[in-house]
């Protein structure tokens, strides 16, 4: 890997497998030699409240967990909403990749405050940031529930946009999940990669040909 490293920022809510994914990912990197400072913020996450982990990986000494505002290299969402409230921390050449699930606060569910009249989704696409973005409703898939999954997915998908190695990774998520979820998980991951694969080309293809 010719990376000398990188800032993340993981954000989403309760209950979508955020710190399994920073754990996962923290794993792949170990491996790999580098120096690792992971920091999360858990607010509620019980209720559905914002989950984010501050996740740099260099190969030299990484002194603070956190990392400031205009710093980060990547934001991975698995919530929209918390997806727009982290595109401000990116840097200019800083990357996007976000799930369209969106979750209501309950502010917004009791009726308190209006929700976004604008499409989140049409949001971040015009933020001016390089933007990748899965949508559970257009991928369904019958083997398992992408909704409840799309941490793994996720996973598959930064793992082949960073042109990983797809069997350590799939190692990893192995060894870390209950035995009982590995299939499951298996698929998920594979989901992702296909994704990814698919954009990416859609992508080539749309920069040949302008």
């Amino acid at each position: 890997m010719q990376d000398t490293g990188k800032n993340i920022l993981i954000a989403g809510v309760g209950g979508q497998g955020i710190l399994l994914f920073s754990n996962l990912l923290s794993k792949f990197y170990l491996k790999h030699g580098y120096e690792l400072k992971i920091s999360d913020v858990i607010g509620l996450g019980q209720r559905g409240g914002g989950v984010e982990s501050h996740f740099r990986y260099s190969t030299q000494p990484i002194y603070s967990p956190f990392i400031k505002a205009g710093d980060v290299d990547y934001v991975i969402s698995f919530e929209q909403t918390e997806t727009l409230r982290y595109l401000h921390c990116l840097k200019d050449a800083g990357i996007v990749f976000s799930s369209t699930f969106e979750l209501s606060t309950s502010s917004v569910n009791t009726k308190l405050e209006k929700d976004m009249p604008e499409s989140k989704t049409e949001l971040i696409k015009r933020s001016g940031k390089k933007t990748f973005i899965i949508d559970p409703d257009e991928n369904k898939s019958s083997d398992f529930d992408i909704s409840k999954m799309m941490n793994i997915v996720m996973l598959g998908y930064y793992a082949e946009f960073r042109g990983y190695s797809h069997d350590e990774m799939i190692q990893i998520v192995k060894e870390n999940v209950p035995a009982k979820f590995v299939e499951g998980n298996m698929k998920a991951y594979k989901k992702g990669v296909e994704i990814a694969r698919i954009e990416l080309a859609v992508r080539e293809s749309v920069a040949v040909n302008c």
